[in-house]
């Protein structure tokens, strides 16, 4: 065992002593990639987690408990975003272009075996997880805002928030999200794109986005398909560990604009107030409750140890909302 998973394995160890008992789940917080190791070596009942790490969990040995659309059916998860201050409209109509043809690619039936390669690819894994992956990915173009307030709520009510609205300026819920999610520039590029309108931007725009996350392979393809290039644009992509990280990129100023989870883009604007704001949406659904075997029912996870990405995240909500409706609770150790 190489001495990251070692320490990692003592820690758990450590944090599970004594969690046998009682009515509640315990959480740990791991990375995606740590998750699959620790179920496979046992010090960890199961994992919250997103696709493709779903999908390889289960061909490491665990299973589905439920999927996430079983929980929150239409859940928003990944988003695209630009910081406040890289606010040209030229430059973010040329990204929502490339996103909205790249994501239409996705979903036509027609492109399925390239988008497979090009999924196995991006992720680095074999088109059989892949494939399996994306059967539970809803690729979109913009999210719903009644789920993006229905999560903003959850984050309020959990005092998960350090900061109320006001703090940062905004008069209220509403003010919020009009700031917040940007569909105007979004819809002024769904118009010109029915009139076969290409947007044009010559400049650089530097785009962030989370390594291996399928549910960010818009991106991937609108590169390889060559809908930067039809903007005219300079590209230039960085990859982060997580959302968090895309999130401090935005606040040091390496990038502009880029693809991350919705709950760290949410979580961040409020307590850090890092100034972003929604521009398109890039997947609903595609997460899981993956688990040990033996484990049958979500009755099952009472006394367990269950790792999620972090807490306030889309994961974490899907877990407390299934412990919640099951009379458990979810406990930090």
């Amino acid at each position: 065992m190489d001495t990251k998973y070692a320490i990692i394995t003592i820690v758990l160890s450590i944090a599970v002593m004594g969690c046998t008992e009682g009515g509640d789940i315990y959480v740990v917080k791991l990375s995606p990639q740590d998750m699959i190791k620790q179920l496979e070596l046992g010090q960890i009942d199961g994992f919250v987690a997103w696709e493709p790490f779903v999908s390889k969990g289960v061909s490491s040995g665990g299973k589905v408990l439920l999927h996430s659309e079983d929980i929150w059916q239409g859940h928003p998860c990944c988003v695209v975003a630009h910081v406040s201050d890289f606010n040209d409209k030229r430059a973010l109509k040329a990204v929502i272009y490339a996103h909205i043809k790249a994501t239409e690619f996705i979903k036509d039936p027609a492109n399925r075996e390239e988008v497979i390669s090009y999924a196995s690819e991006f992720t680095g894994l074999d088109k059989d997880i892949v494939t399996q992956a994306m059967e539970r990915i809803e690729f979109i173009t913009f999210p719903e805002e009644n789920d993006f307030r229905k999560y903003f709520r959850f984050l309020k009510d959990s005092e998960i928030l350090n900061k109320n609205l006001k703090e940062i300026g905004f008069e209220d819920e509403d003010d919020f999200f009009n700031s917040f999610l940007r569909k105007d520039i979004y819809e002024e590029v769904i118009k010109n794109m029915k009139e076969g309108k290409i947007p044009e931007y010559t400049g650089k725009v530097r785009i962030g986005y989370l390594t291996a996350d399928l549910h960010q392979l818009a991106l991937f393809v609108a590169v390889k398909e060559g809908y930067f290039n039809e903007t005219g644009m300079n590209l230039e992509l960085k990859q982060y560990r997580n959302g968090v990280a895309v999130m401090e990129a935005f606040r040091s100023g390496e990038i502009d604009v880029a693809y991350l989870g919705g709950a760290p883009a949410t979580l961040k604007r409020i307590n850090d107030d890092i100034k972003v704001e929604i521009i398109a949406g890039a997947n609903n659904e595609g997460s899981a409750i993956v688990v040990q075997p033996e484990i049958k029912d979500v009755s099952d996870l009472k006394g367990k140890t269950i790792a999620i990405p972090g807490y306030g995240t889309v994961q974490d909500f899907l877990l407390r909302l299934v412990a919640e409706k099951n009379g458990l609770k979810v406990v930090t150790k």
